[in-house]
């Protein structure tokens, strides 16, 4: 690992003179790789190791791991209705396919106990991953006449037990007409172009997915996008090349997308990515994107460059701000069951500008502030309806807040 990180990490020349002490050598991979990334006097969260013989998710959003789990994101907090001290889950995210879905879970539910047991914080990651559960599930309500909030229902609902849930790449895709204009609605968690996790790495699945669904939206005739980035924290920069070809004018196909800057001793790696021309482009000169605190690298690189291309107002995020990964990882060892992952090249936009972190919102939305989480690409979910609302105000409207 270390003969690794001297050659081929984006900041080798800082850890040159770095020897270890011995007793470093007997520590764990991730510590080792810890103790160098701090030698590096770098910020690097994002450099990783992966085990064979763990079952972990290295690209896991909160309480939801693809790798084994019961297939949903919550969070805990105290009960809304102020009428008891208990915890409660909220439901935040249903993944396709999964445990969680079979059962009937929603976005927005609230889970108020599980097999009998009231929630806290010790354990509430039994509802990570694990058998079978019985959920107590229950749904909020609004007093109209003093705005005061009262649990609606209650339902038991039975979760199988937890496995490998695929993480689905668009899993969404929709054409919505609001007042006599047609806006695509893409939703995308990974930017990947297969499941690297079922060993399907070069079938391209993904990407056959991605075609399909632009394919679906130019024939249906949109004249805006809504691209929903909140859950993409994953993605090769191949992949974030072929979504941004789809979306820019025709007239800009011909110039330079997204450059890759490796460090002094591999510049022979370093690689200039054009806008795919092949693709069938649906010639935006907007575009509108959904983000959060899970989007991450790819879908970084992807906005970075979009706004270099297309001018920054019309690349509009709206939601939180970006977790901020203005750089590429690689797989670079494989050796005794271990994988490394270490950062190894800046993805700069088409002039070279890497010099990016967390990316603000032109429009900044608390979307789990509000009382309802409405199903992704529906008008019901607040940020797509922010959305929505700015593509047809030009501007956030006033009223949404009201």
């Amino acid at each position: 690992m270390q003969e690794v990180m001297l050659d081929k990490y984006l900041w080798a020349d800082t850890l040159a003179s770095f020897e270890p002490a011995w007793k470093n050598y007997f520590s764990t991979p991730s510590q080792f790789l810890s103790t160098l990334v701090k030698k590096s006097g770098q910020k690097d969260t994002w450099s990783y190791v992966e085990i064979d013989t763990l079952n972990e998710d290295s690209h896991k959003r909160g309480n939801f791991n693809h790798i084994d789990s019961y297939g949903f994101d919550f969070t805990m907090m105290s009960d809304p209705t102020g009428h008891t001290t208990k915890q409660v889950l909220r439901v935040l995210t249903v993944y396709p396919n999964s445990p969680a879905e079979r059962a009937g879970l929603k976005r927005n539910d609230y889970i108020c106990s599980y097999d009998s047991y009231k929630i806290t914080k010790k354990n509430m990651t039994k509802l990570q991953k694990g058998s079978g559960r019985l959920l107590e599930v229950c749904h909020l309500a609004e007093n109209q006449s003093d705005a005061t909030l009262y649990w609606n229902d209650t339902l038991m609902v039975s979760l199988g037990a937890s496995g490998y849930v695929e993480d689905v790449a668009f899993p969404v895709v929709r054409v919505l007409e609001v007042e006599g204009k047609k806006i695509g609605y893409l939703m995308c968690t990974r930017l990947l172009e297969s499941p690297v996790e079922k060993g399907l790495e070069d079938s391209g699945v993904y990407r056959e997915m991605l075609d399909a669904a632009m394919a679906q939206l130019k024939a249906s005739g949109v004249e805006e996008m809504v691209l929903d980035l909140r859950l993409c924290n994953d993605g090769t920069i191949e992949m974030v090349q072929r979504l941004a070809s789809y979306v820019v004018e025709p007239q800009k196909l011909s110039t330079m997308f997204a450059k890759t800057l490796w460090n002094h001793s591999n510049t022979s790696n370093n690689r200039e990515y054009f806008y795919d021309p092949s693709v069938e482009n649906l010639g935006l000169s907007r575009v509108c994107i959904l983000t959060g605190a899970y989007t991450q690298g790819a879908a970084e690189w992807l906005i970075h460059a979009l706004r270099h291309t297309m001018g920054a107002n019309n690349v509009v995020l709206i939601g939180k701000a970006t977790a901020g990964q203005n750089v590429m990882t690689a797989q670079v060892a494989h050796e005794y069951y271990i994988r490394l992952f270490p950062v190894v090249a800046y993805v700069a936009d088409g002039e070279g500008n890497y010099d990016y972190g967390s990316l603000k919102p032109t429009v900044e939305v608390d979307e789990f502030s509000f009382l309802n989480l409405g199903e992704y690409g529906s008008m019901d979910d607040v940020l797509l309806y922010t959305a929505v609302d700015y593509i047809l105000s030009g501007s956030q409207n006033d009223s949404l807040w009201d």
